[in-house]
């Protein structure tokens, strides 16, 4: 039962470590599309959103492009994510017999 329990508990906390957690600035947005751009991207933007499409397939593929989001294009060119205020890290280990 403990077992399930921590395995629950990590899930959950590495589903929520990967939403967004703050929004981007002005500055990061437009360095992201101009860095999608000069990769070949076309960039469709509406009021809320913005997603980038490759304009040309994949290689030996006769499946169309896949658009990201912007976040998503954030995580394959390895950009770190802002941390949210919110979020506290207590890095100590459970001492013995505390419960846990």
């Amino acid at each position: 039962m403990r077992l399930s329990f921590t395995i629950l508990m990590v899930l959950l906390a590495a589903g929520c470590a990967s939403q967004p957690a703050t929004p981007r600035t002005p500055e990061r947005h437009a360095a992201n599309i101009a860095a999608a751009q000069a990769a070949g991207y076309r960039v469709i933007s509406t009021s809320d959103r913005t997603i980038f499409c490759p304009t040309t397939p994949p290689t030996g593929t006769h499946i169309g492009s896949m658009c990201v989001s912007e976040s998503e294009w954030e995580a394959q060119q390895g950009l770190p994510k802002t941390p949210s205020p919110t979020v506290h890290v207590n890095n100590t280990s459970p001492q013995p017999g505390s419960g846990h």
